[in-house]
């Protein structure tokens, strides 16, 4: 057997970081690949910018060069929003794979191989392959590209690959490259010929390549003025995204006067767009190090200034949009030039102190490793710090879950009944699978439209979802038929004489009701009715929040005999007062607007979800009832609650059904349920009203401070339901049996307030209140007694033989 070759395994150790990265850029292209793909099938995309894009090289590709009707409807060249050449050569590529998964997966195959010259670069200053290999991790960890490569398809996206290869093939002393990666940079976007410029300039004054340096920069920058100040202004009358920087004058003189002589402004400005934050968010991922090169990093002036200076809140984002990926190339660039320049100061200092034959410990090459090690936990460990707080990886700060489900997949059948050549508006969801034709048009855009393409089931933006039902009712009464209608999908046809929704579309809401209480769902028999009898009943219902953390409630329905009317059903979101923090009337659930009860089968479950609801608040109570007609709920138009299992309060005169409150840790957590008893109390009282409400006991300390509040927590138990809605009170006493301090109000639980009278049988719940102690309130020992009155007449309630019991005493101090 022969024995192993050192030669060969010392090759194959040479070469590992080098396969470690293919490998890692491999890995990163298809993850990306997968995850922008399925958020295009999850239908996450939009119609800005996924269907602009796609549309777009769509035409270029069929030789009408830039066309897009997706946007505004007097600008039909892409030129006139960006300036982008690169599209060309991407529309030849398009031909042979005409799909917009075609573009999400270049996007990610060509950000991945950013770290290719970021790695060729740090072995080139002579770090080593090992802390190379660390840079181009660090730039595929990091989430500025991340949020820009999840983010659709932009062609900027693919600037920082292309800026980093510049850069390197500059250093490298390779014009051929260096002029190749040049072009590439400059077609992604008008503003990146700037960049370009900058690279020129560094060329010039920091590598003493005037010729070249000089050619660059005049070059490029000529070629960003020329797109902006000519190509844009002939197709579009200027640059529209001038308006983002009115505040500096109207005219771009204006605006140049402006940044020179106004940096009151200036300022201003950069303090809304929050620079500390921005700079923290782009310099912590790769542990700050791209500050050892600040000319390097300076590079990026152009763009910072476009976004820092840009009265337009996105392009302040660092870690979640597109705009900071041009920024990106130069903080990695910036980073790998300033380690090499530590590390060869490094090297330089120990060359001073120590004869050059020295191999000891402490000789140069011992310094130079330990520093490796320093450079790399840094510039890792920020790497990872970064992906940990803002990165799109699972378990990172900005991963969406994300899933396809059969409602998506039906989708692909009405799609398909589109024909190619037609001229179609669709929904912004929609719009990017229905992209690849010569005439597009963002719903409710309809013009010369032959086909109108909806999905009813979800938010309707940017239309409110009673004025998207309004509008389709009124295209139905014009020249629009329906072509097709399937779980939710609307497809509308010019000219088709069909105007009946089919059953099949009703589809989407006829969902049966999960049988057992799991993930969230709380099975319930709450029966409302009229004076004619029981009508609705609500089986049961789970309280959630969506992809995007947005709170989201579902009810199951079941209609118990055939419906003549319409009903509507009020969802309330409500604080622990009862108070309206929002409701179902202002934005209602889908289902109300196209699926109405008179349509519903006796017997048929009926999903009814929520439109999802940002709340500002990290707990609510959740009240539903149900009415006739748009303002029954306010007009009197209500029906009544006439059975509820399991026993809940029933409010508003036994319309209104409180069915929990519910809390939420964070933004990231879920909405958990509220008990309506919290703890147990720590003395037992067992004290009787007349009313039917039994005190089992309170909670209280056993001194407080003169100027606080004293914490009391009673514990009630409801033997009756009482009659009428009686009110509590809780008193300080002092020794002469002075009331001193005094909390009064309506009974509540550990959810909310609870008027009296909707406490069900045997309903237990504790109610934490704080009785304020006045500054000047004498130390010393004080009763706590409380009761229940009618607050009608504030006659007191008997509770065993008297008109209150005492519940503790308590110490004082000053």
């Amino acid at each position: 057997m022969n024995p192993p070759n050192p030669r060969h395994q010392r090759s194959i150790i040479h070469h590992l970081p080098l396969a470690l990265l293919a490998l890692a850029v491999l890995l990163y292209a298809a993850y990306f690949s997968y995850l922008t793909v399925l958020r295009l099938h999850a239908f996450e995309s939009r119609a800005l910018d996924m269907g602009n894009l796609n549309q777009t090289i769509w035409n270029t590709a069929h030789g009408d060069w830039f066309r897009i009707t997706n946007q505004e409807s007097d600008l039909t060249n892409r030129l006139g929003y960006h300036v982008e050449p690169i599209l060309l050569p991407i529309a030849l590529l398009y031909r042979l794979f005409p799909r917009p998964e075609f573009l999400l997966v270049l996007q990610a195959v060509i950000v991945a191989l950013g770290a290719l010259p970021l790695f060729a670069l740090a072995r080139r200053q002579g770090l080593g392959d090992w802390l190379a290999l660390v840079f181009g991790l660090a730039y595929l960890l990091n989430p500025t590209i991340q949020a820009a490569n999840w983010l659709e398809f932009h062609p900027v996206t693919l600037a920082p690959t292309f800026l980093m290869a510049t850069f390197y093939f500059l250093i490298a002393g390779q014009t051929r490259g260096f002029i190749v990666f040049a072009i590439l940079s400059a077609s992604c976007k008008e503003e990146i010929g700037l960049l370009v410029a900058m690279i020129g300039l560094y060329a010039w004054l920091a590598l003493r390549k005037p010729r070249l340096g000089l050619t660059t920069f005049f070059l490029a920058a000529g070629w960003s003025l020329l797109a902006v100040l000519g190509i844009q202004n002939v197709v579009a009358g200027g640059n529209i995204h001038w308006g983002r920087y009115a505040y500096l004058g109207e005219s771009t003189t204006q605006k140049l006067i402006s940044l020179i002589t106004r940096p009151d402004l200036i300022l201003a400005q950069l303090q809304r767009a929050e620079i500390g934050r921005y700079f923290f968010e782009l310099l912590l991922p790769v542990g700050f190090t791209a500050l050892l090169a600040p000319e390097v990093l300076l590079l990026a002036l152009p763009s910072l200034a476009i976004n820092l200076l840009a009265d337009f809140a996105p392009m302040h984002q660092v870690t979640t949009l597109i705009y900071a990926a041009p920024v990106l190339p130069f903080v990695m660039l910036a980073a790998v030039m300033g380690i090499a320049r530590a590390n060869e100061w490094i090297n330089r200092t120990r060359m001073t102190r120590i004869e050059r034959i020295n191999t000891d410990q402490n000789s140069p090459k011992s310094a130079s490793s330990a520093f490796h090690w320093v450079a790399a936990i840094l510039v890792l460990g920020g790497a990872l710090v970064g992906q940990r707080l803002w990165g799109v990886l699972p378990g990172s700060g900005n991963h969406l879950a994300l899933s396809v489900t059969d409602h998506h997949r039906r989708a692909a059948a009405v799609i398909a009944q589109i024909p190619p050549d037609a001229a179609v508006s669709a929904q912004d969801r929609l719009n990017p699978h229905v992209s690849g034709r010569r005439t597009l048009y963002i719903f409710p855009r309809v013009d010369d439209a032959d086909y109108v393409l909806l999905d009813v089931t979800g938010p309707a933006w940017p239309q409110h979802p009673a004025d998207l039902r309004r509008i389709v009712d009124d295209l139905l009464a014009g020249d629009f038929g329906i072509a097709t209608a399937t779980d939710g999908y609307l497809l509308l046809q010019r000219g088709n004489a069909n105007k009946t929704l089919p059953p099949e579309f009703f589809t989407a809401w006829m969902q049966p009701t999960p049988q057992v209480e799991s993930e969230g769902f709380v099975v319930t028999s709450i029966v409302f009715g009229d004076e004619n009898g029981d009508l609705l009943a609500l089986r049961g219902y789970r309280v959630a929040t969506d992809r995007y953390g947005e709170l989201v409630v579902d009810l199951w329905w079941e209609a118990l005999r055939p419906l003549d009317a319409d009903y509507r059903f009020y969802v309330g979101y409500l604080d622990q007062e009862l108070q309206t923090l929002h409701d179902s009337r202002f934005y209602p659930p889908a289902a109300e607007l196209w699926y109405p009860t008179s349509s519903w089968t006796p017997g048929q479950s009926v999903r009814v979800q929520t439109l999802p609801w940002t709340l500002d608040r990290d707990a609510f109570v959740l009240g539903v009832g149900v009415y006739a007609g748009e303002d029954g709920w306010t007009d009197g138009a209500r029906l009544n609650v006439r059975q509820v299992e399991p026993a809940l309060p029933v409010l508003e005169g036994g319309t209104l059904v409180r069915l929990g409150g519910f809390a939420q840790a964070s933004a990231e957590t879920g909405w958990t349920p509220l008990a309506p008893v919290a703890n147990a109390p720590a003395q037992t009282l067992n004290a009787a009203f007349a009313g039917g409400l039994v005190l089992e006991g309170a909670t209280l300390p056993q001194s407080a401070r003169r100027g606080d509040a004293l914490p009391v927590t009673l514990f009630w138990r409801a033997d009756e339901s009482p009659v009428a809605d009686y009110s509590v009170f809780v008193q300080l006493l002092d020794v002469n049996g002075v009331n001193v301090a005094q909390w009064d109000g309506a009974p509540h639980d550990a959810v909310s307030k609870l008027p009296a009278s909707a406490w069900p049988v045997n309903w237990r719940g504790s109610h934490a209140l704080a009785l304020p102690l006045a500054d000047t309130l004498p130390a010393g020992k004080y009763a706590i007694i409380t009761g229940m009155y009618d607050w009608r007449t504030n006659a007191r309630l008997t509770v065993n033989g008297s008109n209150h019991v005492e519940i503790g005493r308590v110490e004082i101090r000053e």
